[in-house]
């Protein structure tokens, strides 16, 4: 890059006109929020998210070069993509039960504090709405990534069951959370306040450290599958 390019780039202009790219692509993100929840997906057309926010259709391309860009977006701008990347990194240098317990916690917490769109996105899967969808097995694929390599860090230190199958512990998982967070979701209904009381955080943690100790190795278990 030119020294001339550079010093274009750091113009309080240019600082200004980013500033104003990001509120504009905010203002997307929650409108089209609305609109999916109240139309789904199919029912949300860019034309029709154009003229809600105020902008025309190349605008909104200009930003999201599709829905399935704009769901993309709102679940990183929700902090999901963060947590992921977190949980992909986690040196498992605490008992497995306990990294697990704290982890379900945390997951715990997201589902509560995003119930609005997780709602809206599972409500499309159901449908059948191939964005939704696509969108939805990614963050799940990687989910199950994430615990899968943490499941690996613990077996290659010898914490877990040498007899224990990574790749199924880390799937039985995630089914288990996606299962009890759905259940959550479903006792609710449209009333979410209440996600996190505490004898649902309770429940989440007793079976996550029950779950932990039936990974972890004990005195004998030397035989492998």
């Amino acid at each position: 890059m030119s020294r001339g390019a550079a010093a274009q780039r750091s113009t309080p202009q240019n600082h200004v006109s980013a500033r104003g790219g990001h509120r504009t692509r905010q203002r997307i993100l929650g409108t089209a929020l609305k609109l999916f929840s109240r139309n789904g997906f199919h029912g949300t057309s860019v034309r029709s998210l154009a003229r809600a926010v105020g902008l025309t259709e190349a605008a909104i391309y200009y930003h999201f070069r599709s829905k399935r860009a704009i769901v993309r977006a709102l679940y990183e701008e929700r902090g999901f993509m963060a947590a992921l990347d977190e949980l992909e990194h986690l040196p498992g240098d605490v008992p497995l039960r306990q990294q697990l317990a704290a982890n379900a916690i945390a997951s715990a917490h997201l589902w509560s504090d995003n119930a609005d769109l997780l709602g809206v996105v599972i409500a499309e899967v159901l449908r059948g709405d191939r964005a939704a969808r696509t969108v939805h097995r990614e963050l799940m694929d990687r989910w199950l990534r994430g615990i899968l390599e943490l499941v690996r860090r613990y077996n290659e230190k010898g914490a877990i069951d040498p007899r224990v199958d990574t790749l199924e512990a880390a799937t039985s998982w995630v089914d288990l959370m996606f299962g009890a967070f759905m259940d959550r979701m479903l006792a609710l209904g449209k009333s979410r306040s209440g996600f996190l009381a505490p004898e649902f955080r309770d429940q989440i943690e007793t079976l996550a450290i029950a779950f932990g100790k039936g990974l972890e190795a004990t005195a004998g278990s030397d035989v492998r599958r």
